[in-house]
């Protein structure tokens, strides 16, 4: 995922899993080793939706130059939203596409 810096969902599912007393159980167990960072993000997808409808994004651009704003219409699966950028047009984005309008100065 490059132009994106630290995923903003990758670092929330840090957060959850460093302080949920049961992810740490899962984490701690004697077999199978370190979780991956995308199975952590998966799971807290799982029980997390980091993007409420009608909450404002950016959204990297496919040529990864720069975010443009958004609004989330709604949550379409586990790790898949709906944009509505501000002309109209409607758009699937996964967690490595969003980040909270307030997230960086704009680009």
């Amino acid at each position: 995922m490059s132009g994106t810096g630290d995923n903003y969902v990758a670092g929330l599912a840090a957060q959850w899993a460093s302080a949920d007393p049961f992810e740490q159980w899962v984490n701690a167990a004697p077999r199978g080793g370190t979780t991956s960072v995308d199975e952590t993000v998966r799971e807290y997808l799982g029980v997390h939706n980091p993007f409420p409808d009608e909450t404002a994004v950016e959204v990297l651009r496919h040529d990864d130059s720069g975010w443009d704003p958004a609004v989330i219409v709604e949550r379409v699966g586990v790790d898949e939203w709906t944009v509505e950028y501000g002309h109209g047009e409607q758009a699937w984005r996964s967690r490595e596409e969003l980040r909270p309008a307030s997230a960086s100065p704009a680009s």
